[in-house]
């Protein structure tokens, strides 16, 4: 009985040793097909991670080009618009001095006044021979005179007559002496009326300037023509 107790005490260790045998193995077996899962999981994290990390740059090469293709664009469009804001401030100011400079010539071709309201001086086209235009002003006066005595009528470049027909043909056509080209002066039908022809040296228009004597006061112009062309040169 003794050795039959014996027995089964030996079969009882080899099956408890067998199960435990069994139970290391299954327990080893899950711990390498954890450690597996796990390595496989993290080189997929990895993968994984790599691949988004790679997403992300290419996404933000991406954006990158984007938004340097439209900073290039907004550039392009504002360097176009300032362009075209400086070729409109160029023709405006283009225009202005256009404007200005026929607002000066015309000025210039007209007779101006000094001291004298320029609404007052008439303009009439003229029909004459190589007559443009003849103009009159009410309110022209004489210009007064350093001469005394009986006055005569002188035609010496330089004489005090002289002088002052050529101060009367300056106020009367508004062209300033030394801007002045007095091409003739002559008689015209009488010892006290004087025609002188001239010229603004900066336009070149020429005038013809009639002059009548007033005694003790001078002389007072009493017509002015603007001329085609110049017929004393």
């Amino acid at each position: 009985m003794a050795k039959y107790q014996s027995r089964l005490d030996k079969r009882s260790k080899k099956n408890t040793n067998k199960i435990l045998n069994i139970m290391i193995a299954v327990v080893l077996l899950l711990i390498v097909v954890v450690g597996a899962t796990i390595v496989m999981g993290g080189g997929d994290e990895k993968a994984s991670s790599s691949a988004s990390d790679t997403e992300t740059k290419d996404s933000g090469n991406n954006n990158a080009e984007k938004d340097d293709k439209s900073v290039s664009l907004d550039e392009d469009k504002k360097s176009e618009e300032k362009d075209n804001e400086d070729k409109k401030d160029e023709e405006k100011k283009s225009d202005e001095e256009t404007q200005k400079d026929e607002a000066s010539d015309e000025e210039q071709d007209t007779v101006k006044l000094e001291g004298e309201d320029q609404n007052e001086l008439k303009v009439e086209e003229s029909d004459e021979p190589n007559v443009k235009k003849t103009m009159v002003h009410p309110d022209w006066k004489p210009i007064g005179t350093e001469q005394t005595g009986e006055h005569v009528s002188s035609y010496d470049l330089g004489s005090a007559d002289w002088q002052e027909k050529v101060k009367a043909v300056s106020y009367a056509t508004g062209i300033p002496e030394d801007n002045m080209t007095v091409w003739y002066i002559e008689g015209n039908g009488g010892p006290q009326k004087s025609m002188a022809t001239v010229t603004a040296k900066d336009t070149k228009t020429p005038y013809r300037v009639y002059l009548q004597w007033v005694d003790g006061k001078g002389w007072q112009p009493t017509k002015v023509q603007e001329l085609v062309e110049n017929d004393k040169d």
